[in-house]
């Protein structure tokens, strides 16, 4: 059998274990049949040799454009390093042999980050105003090339690119605070909250479209359903926060929820344990976020940690005596 088409294998049965279509045994045994663990190591070879590669090429133009002192002509030469990786990597995932299908799918990826940073530094030669004026205009430009890119090509990465560039085009940003902490935000998370439902809802439309009409855009759908729910949800949590409290945070907080136990729902309708998992995480942080505003103040930390910790061990001895009756 053909190494292309054993790491195929072994990709698409680790997908179906994550899906749950198969189970654990099945899966241990396809990745024992299709080498996985050798797969493994040969992709984190193949990723360690793209970094360094990409780095020090990035390193080399760093330096010519510091001793140039210009970062329009920084911008051209990444430019020209964005379209060579771009042209180089679909010449490696459309072939027909499949050869090389992860690093060419990897090569366009980088390409089209490296097409957004040459913008950036062009940019950055024509004004200072960067961070507000060009900022969501680029990434949503370099997200419509990504999203061509994907479906022109039925590359699954670069899509996952466009929809991290769309999103964060549309406000979603977040930085390194110092210290080990990081702080992510949404600019508007009412139009977010709006935006990525429309997008999860597409996603779910998109998967079941692939079984029929859309079989050669395999993998899509899910794709947008991930980020959908992850904004939506991370969309009505910071909605649902009391900075303001009142009845307008009363109402987030019951969308919050209603929301959570809507994706469980429909996960269990659906038998898909994607939305299922989403519900189950931010039903979580939704319950910890409440016990954390009306608490906090009035406990002492242990008190408050040991509470939580008992009330978990409670609730995942209830769910545990659920799920063993369900299998009986």
């Amino acid at each position: 059998m053909a190494r292309a088409t054993t790491e195929f294998l072994a990709r698409e049965s680790a997908d179906w274990f994550h899906r749950g279509l198969i189970s654990r045994d099945t899966a241990d045994q396809l990745g024992k049949r299709y080498d996985r663990q050798g797969t493994f190591l040969a992709g984190l070879v193949t990723w360690l040799g793209l970094a360094a590669i990409f780095l020090l090429g990035l390193a080399m133009l760093t330096a010519i454009g510091l001793m140039s002192g210009s970062p329009a002509l920084g911008g051209v030469m990444l430019g020209g390093v964005a379209i060579g990786l771009w042209l180089g990597g679909i010449r490696m995932a459309v072939d027909p042999a499949q050869r090389h299908p992860v690093t060419g799918s990897a090569l366009v990826t980088i390409g089209l980050a490296a097409a957004y940073g040459a913008m950036t530094l062009i940019s950055l030669s024509i004004g200072d105003d960067f961070s507000t004026q060009w900022m969501p205009v680029l990434l949503v430009v370099t997200g419509v090339l990504a999203a061509a890119t994907a479906y022109g090509y039925h590359l699954r990465w670069p899509l996952l690119l466009a929809l991290l560039f769309f999103f964060h085009g549309l406000g979603a940003w977040h930085e390194y605070a110092g210290h080990g902490e990081y702080v992510a935000d949404i600019q508007d998370p009412r139009l977010m909250a709006v935006v990525a439902a429309a997008c999860a809802g597409f996603g779910f439309w998109h998967q079941r479209a692939e079984g029929a009409r859309l079989p050669r855009y395999a993998g899509f759908g899910r794709l947008y359903a991930v980020f959908g729910l992850l904004y939506l949800d991370c969309s009505l949590w910071f909605l649902s926060l009391g900075f303001e409290a009142g009845a307008e945070q009363l109402v987030w907080v019951a969308a919050f929820t209603l929301t959570a136990l809507g994706q469980i729902v429909l996960g269990a309708r659906l038998k898909d344990g994607m939305p299922t998992g989403f519900g189950i995480v931010f039903l979580g942080i939704d319950l910890y976020t409440r016990f954390f505003e009306h608490f906090w103040d009035s406990l002492s930390a242990g008190s408050f940690f040991l509470i939580g910790g008992l009330a978990g061990l409670a609730l995942g001895a209830v769910f545990e005596a659920q799920a063993r009756k369900a299998a009986s």
